[in-house]
């Protein structure tokens, strides 16, 4: 349950949905077919251990021309140190709906700025591990357990009609 939570975790955290060091478009345009909203938070330390506290939020769209783009802030809280906040700009040149049902990236750029800034390459596919059928997902739907008090992952996808 860990081991998959932490996955899920590090592949939205990289999310595969990322660009070239331009900035990222940021908007649903004509060319949107899928509109996602995600929070995560882990904020219970004998589950998510005392290093690892903190969420991350954001949105991502996916395109009708094979393209995707995301924005994320991530906050992590150390226990004892404090913690800060983290924002990327994802841009992706290929997506698809993997016989999972998931959305998977092809070719991902992530462009980091706050604590840490940069560019990063994924190239894919990547399984982002978000459901493709529009609705709400709850914690229970995407990792099959009910969380303990203070953990809460949400996503919201919707599929804009006539595209």
């Amino acid at each position: 349950m860990k081991r998959k939570l932490l996955a899920l975790i590090t592949v939205l955290a990289c999310l595969g949905v990322v660009g070239p060091v331009t900035a990222a478009s940021a908007d649903y345009g004509p060319t949107a077919q899928y509109q996602i909203a995600f929070s995560f938070n882990c904020n219970n330390p004998g589950f998510c251990g005392a290093d690892q506290l903190g969420g991350f939020w954001g949105w991502a769209v996916f395109n009708t021309d094979g393209t995707a783009d995301a924005e994320l802030t991530g906050c992590g809280h150390l226990k004892g140190f404090g913690g800060g906040a983290q924002h990327f700009d994802a841009d992706v040149d290929g997506w698809f709906i993997g016989p999972n049902g998931d959305f998977f990236t092809v070719n991902e750029t992530d462009t980091f700025v706050g604590r840490t800034t940069g560019t990063q390459f994924l190239p894919g596919p990547n399984d982002t591990g978000i459901p493709a059928a529009p609705g709400h997902y709850s914690t229970s739907e995407l990792l099959g357990f009910t969380p303990p008090p203070g953990v809460a992952f949400q996503v919201q996808v919707v599929k804009i009609p006539n595209r």
